[in-house]
Formats: structure tokens, sequence, C-alpha cells
């Protein structure tokens, strides 16, 4: 058997029958709703009710409620009074459920257009969206529509906001629509600004708050004081401030980075109070701001990270993550009493290591990660290097990082420089350095604990998926500090990156790395594709062979670069599989031969439960 932890050993199960995923949470008078992912069904994502009388009903059986936008979706349903609507993946449509349990299309079949970021105003007869017309050139147009909510027929929508590049977060707020934007070559987190119009008027629109270099995000409405509230950066931070009012300033990001167009994590609560999240040491916690008084209260102690929130009279509801359990969905009163609607009350196995805080000296400044260790002395360790980059690594319950605890792996999550959580110079600190800062600071804070003697420095795995697979590949290419490596899907050759992309993220790369095409050479040499002689380590490369961003041509080159040092190779390609593993059998294959690469690689004692996965060249030499 597999090592165990205090006589515990997590089953793949518990990776791969994860418990319905709870996100974005919408109350109403109807009752509360949420998004539920569903890992039985391949991660189909439905919209559930709970009524205020307890009753929870599937309200979306044949949907997969999923938006594209943006290609990372966000904003797929919206809930107002007695109706939905919501985009069903399915159908590529948005549909509009009723209060008589009818559905209709709003919008037409086979067109070009994709919808994200609903916003359902019954009192306005009006949904508003995020539009992309992918039949434009040179690439989607993005702009804001509403559709009628009384139109006989679907139609596309119509234009409210156009002529920037991206836009996001449409809500009404009083009499006026309300929304940020950005334009290349910023991402939303360098320069983004506020801008609202008058309902009936939308080409009267203006900017609320506009400034070269400062991120302005996530208007929400402030009903008791007839105002509106958005977050700005300019203090260094992710901070709230009301239009023509009052600034909570605070040393912590109050929000996170827009990669998708999901609501704000922010909610009114009675008249004067914004409820929202406070990154306080990486951790996210709820934060009630009295809009008029400056007081602040966390009344939910103990969480990890709160995904999303919303007010219903005097009731607050939130989505909270924990460190030792999945996310639950909370009901707190007016008078602060708490209840658990959704979601589990303890880990699926009933074990949960708890998150160590450590910090590393980088080359840039203090480098932040999460430690899980297991009750075993200098045990082999994984690394973990983030998406994004411009992501965060949280010390929420997630059922992969507890299975490898469980047997006999210590887990190091690493927040290196450009990631989100810690302010605006932490986050600037990766301009022009991905691939030579975020690698840097990995390497920093693996010293760090192995120097410790809380992990083995000769057992030393690295792992990543997309852009942080890059961090991995670049990480084996440069550096002498892993044992092993794994590639999930990495991201190998970064002038493809550059030029193949969609939209969003198409000059990206100008921050992280150079201007494209003029700094090519430095895409070039930065590529880990270009390096792979360097590469002295045992790889297991898993890549699906229907990726549209990392070619299964380059994991095969690295791959074979790996054969021919006659260094130990598992190379696993996924029929039917993109960029990231979302069907089930896929997700057991990958994990298993997961497993089985690292016990052989480390000399570990083979688990029972997963089959011996073939290794080339595992004893040569």
């Amino acid at each position: 058997m597999g090592a165990r932890v205090g006589g515990m050993r997590a089953s793949l199960e518990s990776v791969l029958n994860y418990p319905d995923a709870i996100s974005q949470v919408q109350a109403t008078r109807n009752g509360v709703l949420w998004l539920a992912t569903i890992a039985a069904e391949d991660g189909r994502v439905t919209v559930r009710q709970r009524t205020h009388d307890g009753v929870v009903t599937d309200l979306t059986p044949d949907a997969n409620v999923r938006s594209r936008t943006m290609e990372y979706g966000g904003g797929a349903y919206s809930a107002n009074r007695e109706l939905l609507a919501y985009c069903d993946d399915r159908t590529r449509q948005v549909w509009l459920l009723g209060a008589d349990g009818s559905r209709r299309p709003l919008t037409p079949a086979d067109s070009p257009y994709v919808y994200g970021g609903l916003h359902l105003s019954v009192a306005n007869d009006f949904l508003l969206a995020v539009r992309e017309d992918h039949s434009a050139e040179p690439e989607p147009r993005t702009e804001i529509v509403k559709l009628r909510l009384d139109a006989t027929e679907p139609n596309a929508g119509h234009v409210i906001a156009s002529g920037a590049d991206f836009y996001a977060g449409p809500t009404v707020i009083g009499r006026f629509v309300a929304w940020y934007q950005w334009n290349h070559p910023d991402m939303s987190w360098d320069t983004a600004e506020v801008w609202k119009a008058p309902i009936g008027d939308y080409w009267d629109a203006y900017p609320v708050y506009s400034r070269e270099g400062v991120s302005a995000q996530y208007p929400v409405g402030l009903p008791g004081i007839q105002a509106s509230a958005f977050i700005t950066d300019e203090s260094g931070f992710w901070n709230w401030r009301v239009e023509d009012g009052n600034e909570w300033q605070v040393e912590h990001d109050c929000a996170g980075p827009t990669w998708v167009l999901n609501r704000p994590v922010a909610a009114t609560v009675g008249d004067r109070t914004l409820a929202t999240v406070e990154y306080v040491d990486g951790k996210g916690v709820l934060a009630l701001w009295n809009v008029e008084t400056g007081e602040v209260t966390h009344p939910l102690p103990g969480t990890t990270d709160i995904e999303s929130v919303d007010g219903y009279r005097d009731c607050l509801y939130v989505v909270a993550e924990w460190p030792d359990r999945p996310s639950t969905l909370i009901e707190i009163t007016g008078d602060g009493d708490r209840r658990i609607l959704a979601g589990p009350t303890r880990a699926a196995d009933g074990f949960a290591a708890a998150p160590e805080a450590v910090w590393a000296d980088g080359p840039a400044g203090p480098v932040h990660s999460w430690l899980y260790a297991p009750e075993v002395a200098k045990p082999p360790m994984i690394v973990l290097t983030h998406g994004g980059p411009t992501a965060m690594a949280t010390a929420s319950y997630n059922a992969a990082t507890q299975f490898w605890i469980s047997r006999g792996f210590a887990v190091l999550d690493v927040n290196y420089s450009g990631s989100t959580g810690f302010g605006r110079l932490y986050r600037d600190r990766l301009k022009g350095q991905w691939g030579e800062l975020d690698v840097a600071d990995v390497a920093a804070a693996v010293r760090e604990v192995t120097g410790r003697g809380l992990a083995d420095p000769e057992r030393v795995a690295i792992t990543g998926g997309s852009a942080g697979g890059f961090t991995t590949l670049r990480s084996l290419t440069t550096t002498d500090v892993y044992a092993a490596g794994v590639s999930r899907y990495g991201i190998g050759y970064l002038p493809t990156l550059a030029t193949d992309t969609h939209k969003a993220e198409s000059r990206y790369l100008d921050g992280l790395i150079a201007p494209w095409p003029e700094g090519r050479d430095v895409y070039e040499e930065r590529s880990p594709i270009n390096h792979l002689d360097q590469l002295k380590t045992p790889m297991l490369v898993l890549q699906g062979l229907d990726d549209k961003v990392v070619p299964p041509s380059q994991a095969e080159q690295l791959a074979e670069s790996v054969r021919a040092q006659r260094l130990p190779l598992a190379l696993v390609m996924f029929e039917g599989e993109g960029h990231g593993f979302r069907g089930m059998a896929a997700r057991r294959q990958a994990l298993e031969a997961q497993v089985s690469f690292l016990e052989q690689v480390f000399g570990m004692e083979h688990s029972d439960d997963v089959p011996r996965l073939e290794i080339e060249n595992l004893n040569a030499g």
C-alpha cells in the first residue's frame, strides 16, 4: 500500500468524485440560487435554487450553464424576481426561464455571437449582456447589448456600449447602466475605467473613474444612499470607494483580477453596508464596510476565500471557502445567525492537513507560499506553479492537494511575483520578467522549505498546467533544484502563444515579456522548447490531442528530447481532450499516471489502487 499519514490515505475517488462545486450565489424573493458543477457529469454546470422553505430544485437540468466570453466565460446566469436568464453551452444561446416554468430563447441559434456577463433587470424589461461578435475581423468585437424580455422572437440584442476593446460588469444602478472597460495593450488589472450611462440615453455615457495606470472595476449599487461604489487600486491595493463619497483604504486587496465575467465579490446589505472580500496575508475573509461611518467588521472567521456574495433584505448569502472542507453556501441573518444552506461540513475522507504560510526572500522581494506537510520526516515534495500567471494560490481546501499529503508528499503552492492578492507592486514585479522572476521565486521558496528540513531536497518535483506549465518547464531547463517534472499541457513555445491565442490574452505577453513582434528574440530565448538540452530530470508529460493552445507536437518534442537523453519518461496523450482535462476517464488516468510516476522515480512503495505506469529509461544508466 502507499504511504499513509496518521492512518488515513485519501482515495482517488475523493479527487475524481468531488462534491458538486458551489459558486456564484444570487438571492431573489423566490429563494437563493447558485451554480453547481457536477463532477459525475463531466463537469456539467447547472443552476440550483433553494426556496425560502428549504426545497432545492435543479432549474436547468437539460443545460450546461456556461458562457464563453473572453474564452474563460463567466456571468453565465442572472436571476431577478421570478425570472432566470442563462447561457446554455449546449445550444450556444441565452434562455429565459419564466415564473410558470416556460423556457424560450432570447438569442438566435447558429449566430456568430457569444454572450456572458448577464444582468437581468425585470423592472426595465431587459437583460444586459457582454456580447462578442466572432464574425468581426481581425478579432471579435466586444460590446454591451440589451435583450428585450418581451421580444416575440429571438434577436442578437441592441448595442448600448461599443468602441472599447473589452467590456465587463454591466449592471443597473438606479436610473443608470454601469460597467467597466479597458483597451489593448492593457489587461484589466493594468488600466481599466468605470463608466455609466442614463437608461434610454446610452450614447450620453461618461467615465465615473478613469486614470492611466490605475485599475478601476466592479461597479455596484448602494440603494440606501442612491449611489454607486467601485474598486480602484490607486492606493496600490484594490480598495472600495463610493462615487463622490468615502473610500475604504486598507493595505490589502479587496478584489481579484477579471479573468471571467462573473459578478463582483461585493453586495449591499441593508441600506449602507457593502459586503466584500478582503485578502489578509493570503487569506480571503468576509468584510462588511459601512460606507458612511467607515466601520469594518469581519463576521465569518476562519475562511480562506470568499467566492461570491449577495444580499436580500437583511440577509447575506456567502459562498465561503475553508482550509478543511469544500466550499459552503452560508446564510447570515441581520441578527448575525448563520446556517449552512449547501455544501459538506467535512472533507470527503475526513482528512485535511492545515496549510502553513511560508515567506522566502526572492530576488525582487518577499515571496509567499502555502506549505502542506504530512506527518513524516523529510518527505518528497510536489511544487505547484499556478496558472495565469496573474492568479493566486489560496489556502482553500483542494481535494487533489489533500490526496497527495495523505500519501506522504509535502505540497508547496507558490504565489510567485505577479500573483494577485498582495497589492499592485507585488503584481507588477513580473512585468517583463515572466520566465525569469517567477522561476527564481519558486526556487527560493523551495530552498526555504528544504533549508528548514521540512522536505527532502533530493526528491522535489515541480508541476503546472498551461501558464503554470510554462513556469514548470522553464524551471526544469534553467535550474538544478528539481528531481522530477510533470507538465500538464504546459506552454513550451512563447511565439505561438503570442500569435495564436484568443483576443483576451492577445496582448498579455506585451507586459509580461516584451512587445510582439519587436521582442521576438526574448520570446525565443525564454521558450523552454529551445533549451530542452538543459533538461536533466525525469519527466511525465500529459497532453490533450485536441489542445488549441499548446499543440500536441510540442509535447511530443519535449518527450523526444527527454528520451534522447536517456532520462526516465512517460508521455500520456488524451483523445478528445483540449487545454485542460474535463472528462472523468481522462482525469482518472492523469491522476493515476502522476501517482505511479512519482512513486517510481522517488523510490516509494507502489500504491495498490493505481496501475503501474510504464516509464521509459527508468533504470537506464
